[in-house]
């Protein structure tokens, strides 16, 4: 059997559990999400560091395009712990397969800021961080958290325990309309101590930013959505106009590896879905929005993975496009 077959097989199981679970209540409950993370993260749906180096993308793609339309938030999820992985993937370190057995969070997006978020004070066998983490997803559902911070005019990358110890402050970040069960809470550090020995890279400032792939992540996830919402079309016109613009865009950035051109099709993606969702939505009338109704979690979702992360030169094409 193929790795892609293998692959598949483990993601229709996975797709197959999840329809026990109510797909609002993983966008609402987080104890709801950590049941459809763990059964997805059992069932090896994460696990891309154990499969050759050209067939991460294709299954990435396979992935987000059948578990999105059951739990935006799981996507988020696993486009967080898909990243700590692939960090870890990149860098040698010592404890490396003890942390791919982990379930790893990241907060590192602040190494982008031209000033310093996270400092460090060397000491004994590691370092003390202080500073503050804002908007790290996943608590109570992610074992480990992948820390970026600042010392000696490098920027540096830490495996840490995600959960509150002393100089470890869990602060609770402000409620959302969307993604409630993402369990997202904003850290204090205060002397909190780190092990040299769970340090996952260091290289010089500007290293995160300058090197930050032309990932295609993003663009399964609201591809995802966008299937999920044409399922529930109920207008067999608007249905299938939908399906003919969405996989137009799907396949205009599965086959570029232009970087501008990938920022202007999430641009495109984004307006299209939520042009596709609000017509449906209309053309349903007031049943769309009960709670347990599918088109108004979708709107609500693309939102979330447009809106987290973004950048000024996205932002600025956003406008751009709209002016």
């Amino acid at each position: 059997m193929s790795l892609e077959k293998k692959f598949l097989n483990k993601i229709k199981k996975t797709t197959s559990q999840l329809k026990t679970i109510p797909s609002h209540k993983m966008d609402s409950d987080y104890k709801a999400l950590k049941k459809a993370f763990d059964i997805a993260y059992e069932n090896e749906l994460f696990s891309f560091h154990k499969y050759p180096s050209h067939s991460p993308e294709l299954l990435k793609f396979r992935l987000f395009r059948k578990i999105t339309p059951y739990s935006g938030s799981l996507s988020f999820l696993a486009i967080q712990i898909l990243a700590a992985n692939a960090i870890m993937t990149k860098n040698n370190f010592k404890r490396k397969e003890h942390f791919f057995k982990k379930k790893c969070g990241i907060s590192i997006n602040h190494l982008r800021d031209n000033k310093t978020v996270v400092s460090a004070k060397k000491c004994q066998s590691g370092y003390k961080l202080n500073g503050k983490l804002t908007w790290a997803s996943g608590y109570k559902i992610f074992d480990k958290l992948l820390i970026g911070f600042h010392y000696d005019n490098k920027e540096y990358e830490v495996l840490a325990k995600f959960k509150k110890k002393k100089g470890f402050n869990i602060i609770e970040a402000p409620e959302t309309f969307v993604g409630y069960s993402l369990n997202t809470v904003n850290i204090e550090l205060k002397d909190f101590f780190v092990k040299e020995e769970n340090i996952v890279s260091s290289h010089e400032i500007g290293h995160y930013t300058k090197n930050k792939s032309l990932s295609k992540t993003v663009h399964y996830a609201l591809y995802g959505v966008a299937l999920g919402a044409i399922e529930n079309i109920e207008n067999e016109k608007l249905k299938k106009e939908s399906k003919k613009r969405i996989n137009k865009l799907k396949d205009a950035f599965i086959e570029t590896q232009n970087g501008a051109y990938l920022d202007q099709i999430r641009i495109d993606l984004f307006n299209t879905i939520q042009d596709i969702i609000t017509t449906a939505m209309i053309l349903n009338g007031g049943k769309s929005i009960l709670i347990e109704k599918n088109l108004q979690r979708f709107y609500r979702e693309i939102i979330m993975f447009n809106s987290n992360g973004l950048n000024s030169h996205i932002k600025n094409l956003f406008l751009e496009k709209f002016i």
